[in-house]
C-alpha cells in the first residue's frame, strides 16, 4: 500500500518536473493549515473524542474535494498535507505519553504494543483501497484519505489517553 503512495508521489513529480519547488511544495503543510488544526483541537478540547475528530479530521483535505481545479494530484497533496500534521501530534503526544508513563513500565509497554498494533490496523485497513481499486488513479486518493483520517483519529485517542495521564 505504501508502495502505491510513494510509486504515485514519484508519478506526481515527474509530471511537475518543470515546477519542481511547486511540486514539493504541495506536499508539505502550510503555517495557516497548521493552525486551523491547532486552533480546531483548542476549541474542542473539551468535547468528547468523538467530537473532536469529526470537528477537526478534515479540515484541511475535505475542501480540496470542491476544488474547481481538483484531480487526483492536487487531492493526494492535500490528504498528505494533513496526514503530516496529524502524524506531527500523534509522534509527539505519543512521546510525551510515554515520558509521563517512565515509572509505570507495564503501562508504557502496553501503549507501546497498542501503538503497534494500531499501526498494523491501519496498514491492513487502509490496503482495503488498494486491492479494491487496483490499478485505477482512485487507490491514492482512496488510500490517502484512509491514512489521513486514521491517523486523525489515532492522534486524538492518543491525546485523550495523555490527557488522562495528566489528572
Amino acid at each position: 500500500m505504501m508502495m502505491i503512495l510513494i510509486c504515485f508521489l514519484q508519478f506526481g513529480m515527474i509530471l511537475f518536473a518543470p515546477a519542481q519547488s511547486l511540486a514539493q511544495d504541495a506536499f508539505v503543510p502550510t503555517e495557516a493549515e497548521r493552525a486551523k488544526i491547532s486552533d480546531c483541537i483548542k476549541r474542542a478540547a473539551s468535547e468528547t473524542e468523538l467530537k473532536q475528530m469529526s470537528a477537526c479530521i478534515g479540515l484541511i483535505a475535505e475542501p480540496c474535494v470542491e476544488a474547481p481545479d481538483a484531480n487526483t494530484a492536487s487531492l493526494v497533496a492535500c490528504h498528505m498535507r494533513e496526514q503530516t500534521i496529524w502524524d506531527g501530534y500523534l509522534n509527539t503526544w505519543y512521546g510525551e505519553a510515554q515520558n509521563k508513563l517512565k515509572g509505570d513500565t507495564a503501562s508504557g509497554d502496553a501503549l507501546k504494543q497498542a501503538q503497534r498494533a494500531w499501526i498494523a490496523f491501519r496498514d491492513a485497513k487502509c490496503a482495503y483501497w488498494e486491492k479494491r481499486y487496483a490499478g485505477g488513479t482512485i487507490v491514492a486518493v482512496l488510500t490517502g484519505d484512509c491514512m489521513r483520517v486514521e491517523t486523525g483519529i489515532r492522534a486524538l485517542e492518543v491525546r485523550a489517553i495523555l490527557d488522562d495521564l495528566d489528572q
